[in-house]
């Protein structure tokens, strides 16, 4: 019997180096993931958008009528009526002229006698400015009296202030005894005449026209109306004026009798137009409307007597700016943008004069591709 030996083979066991090769790549790749994880968590993006609020102005013909036939009419009732009015203007243009001095001098006489002066009769100056007795006095013994004087040559060298004087016609030892003197300045002797000018002429008519129509006003404040607004306007003027262009006149005067066409409505009407009106004509893309003038400028453009009715020119002023909420300001025009790209795509935008775009962590490049992300601000500034 041959015995044989039983021969048992161990297997080898994996070196300790693959073990550590396996755990650190499983390490590395967890703290990879764990790290994008983090990442996508943290990365977010602030974008503030300064936008300024701006001035629009608005246009629009409303007919004022019996009945509401569109939407740009409301109800009104329009009247005419006649009414007179007289203003007075005065001319801001000039002409140097020369005038006469007058004033008044107080006559002395320190004799026992009494001493008359004809009417004319020559005051002079120690520099030689002469004036003249505008009447006959007579100035008593040991007394005074008060006269009136007028330069002897016209123009502003007789324009002098208080002063003594000498009576030539009387000899020279009575000059002494009888004499005059004033106390105050002689004036008139440098004068301005009024000249009216074509542009004194165009601001008295326009100013004369809104007199006329607030005049009229005034004498319907009290009258019960079942609408709110009243408008007047001048539908034929019959005014004249005491004066023409190119006349010398210290004033003039605008007067007559004119038509004039009564409209009356309702502001509440009006306003619903505008409002329509303003929201036409913004974009309601990117803009919305902050306020609306509360004082629109109403002018009567026509009037139709026959048909009752009348084209109103109304203006107003809306003010209106970027709005948050308009659909170009939604997050996915935003989404994994580079900066320069939203940069480019803000400006673009209206009523916008700046921008802070803020990335964290501040070294990422693009904004996220998620909205929850992605916060935008706008800011207003008038």
């Amino acid at each position: 019997m041959i015995a044989h030996r039983l021969q048992t083979h161990t297997v080898p066991e994996p070196p300790v180096r693959v073990y550590r090769i396996i755990a650190l790549t499983f390490l590395v790749v967890t703290i990879v993931l764990l790290a994008i994880v983090i990442f996508t968590m943290l990365k977010k993006t602030e974008i503030v958008i300064v936008a300024k609020e701006d001035s629009k102005t608005i246009n629009v013909i409303v007919n004022a009528e019996a009945e509401k036939k569109s939407d740009k009419s409301l109800v009104a009732t329009v009247t005419t009526t006649k009414f007179f009015w007289s203003e007075k203007y005065f001319p801001t243009a000039t002409r140097q002229v020369d005038g006469t001095s007058k004033g008044e001098v107080v006559l002395y006489n320190t004799t026992n006698e009494t001493q008359p002066l004809v009417k004319t009769t020559r005051v002079i100056t120690a520099e030689g400015v002469l004036f003249r007795l505008s009447d006959r006095a007579i100035v008593p013994a040991n007394g005074q009296v008060t006269a009136q004087v007028y330069a002897d040559q016209p123009g502003a060298s007789s324009d002098i202030g208080p002063s003594k004087f000498t009576i030539p016609g009387l000899n020279s030892e009575k000059q002494k005894v009888v004499y005059a003197e004033s106390v105050k300045p002689m004036t008139g002797g440098s004068g301005k005449v009024g000249v009216i000018a074509e542009s004194d002429f165009k601001s008295a008519e326009s100013d004369f026209a809104e007199k006329t129509k607030a005049a009229f006003l005034q004498t319907i404040a009290s009258s019960s109306s079942n609408f709110d607004q009243t408008i007047v306007s001048i539908s034929q003027n019959g005014a004249s004026s005491t004066f023409g262009i190119g006349a010398e006149a210290s004033e003039f005067e605008i007067s007559g009798t004119s038509t004039l066409a009564l409209i009356m409505y309702n502001k509440n009407d009006l306003n619903e137009i505008l409002k329509k009106e303003v929201a036409s004509g913004i974009d309601t893309a990117s803009e919305k409307i902050v306020s609306i003038g509360d004082s629109p400028k109403v002018t009567v453009a026509a009037t139709d007597i026959v048909n009752s009715s009348a084209q109103l020119q109304v203006a107003t002023e809306a003010i209106v700016t970027l709005d948050a909420n308009a659909p170009l300001l939604n997050k996915e025009y935003f989404l994994n943008k580079q900066k320069g790209e939203i940069e480019r795509y803000i400006v673009s935008l209206p009523h916008v004069t700046g921008m802070d775009i803020k990335f964290t962590p501040s070294w990422t490049s693009r904004t996220p591709s998620v909205g929850d992300k992605l916060k935008i601000i706008v800011k207003s500034v008038k």
